[in-house]
């Protein structure tokens, strides 16, 4: 069995091993449904290159590796991925440190070093969002995200039941040559177009799977003065 599965399988079950390496590892940490997903779209996709933004305790990391194909390149970004609560045991650093082709960048902010990769003109096949919810961080991770995805790359996001999340979600949306793939017809409906109710219930009816997944499908060729409400 992969290492990485192994190490998941123990994680999920033994609340005793998961709580000796943090004692909020759970809920904060995505769940196995979430992790289940995300290793499948690695596997139907199968990214070359693959850019995490927020790695927290490292679970959806250990998640990409435990794919059948897994990327050839992993670039992994949270300044702040310990901060406030460090991990007891750095059991998943440890493990996800030692993979080939890793680079675990815990200096830089999202946007300095996604700005970095456009810089260097570096392509991506795929981006796992995870990072602030913040409305105007989560704008400024797509724009650098936009422009150093590879056509028909794709996009992972979580915490859609957030609204600012949602809301950035919905700009690129209906502005730019994204749409949804890989997602129950239902929740890219209210992906889209968000049913007036209320927050906890949209987090209860989103929360089971919780990720939005786009695809670049084409060149952005707006006009100058293009805009679409959201």
């Amino acid at each position: 069995m992969n290492n990485a599965r192994t190490l998941l399988d123990r994680i999920y079950t033994d609340f005793e091993f998961a709580h000796a390496i943090a004692d909020d590892l759970f809920p904060v940490s995505i769940n196995r449904d979430q992790g289940i997903f995300i290793a499948k779209v690695i596997d139907r996709h199968k990214p070359k290159v693959v850019v995490e933004l927020g790695f927290r305790y490292g679970i959806s990391s250990l998640w990409v590796h435990s794919a059948t194909h897994r990327p050839s390149s992993h670039i992994i970004i949270d300044p702040y991925h310990h901060i406030p609560n460090p991990p007891k045991r750095f059991t998943i650093d440890t493990f996800i440190r030692k993979q080939k082709g890793v680079i675990l960048e815990d200096h830089m902010t999202s946007q300095e070093y996604l700005a970095k990769l456009l810089r260097q003109k570096t392509k991506v096949d795929m981006v796992f969002v995870d990072a602030s919810q913040w409305f105007d961080s989560v704008m400024t991770d797509m724009y650098f995200v936009a422009r150093i995805l590879r056509l028909k790359g794709i996009v992972v996001i979580r915490n859609i039941w957030s609204k600012p999340v949602r809301k950035a979600v919905m700009y690129y949306l209906k502005n730019l040559p994204f749409t949804v793939v890989g997602i129950a017809p239902w929740q890219e409906w209210v992906i889209k177009h968000v049913p007036v109710v209320g927050e906890l219930l949209l987090r209860v009816l989103i929360r089971p799977l919780d990720l939005c997944v786009m695809r670049l499908t084409h060149v952005d060729n707006r006009d100058w003065d293009s805009y679409i409400p959201f």
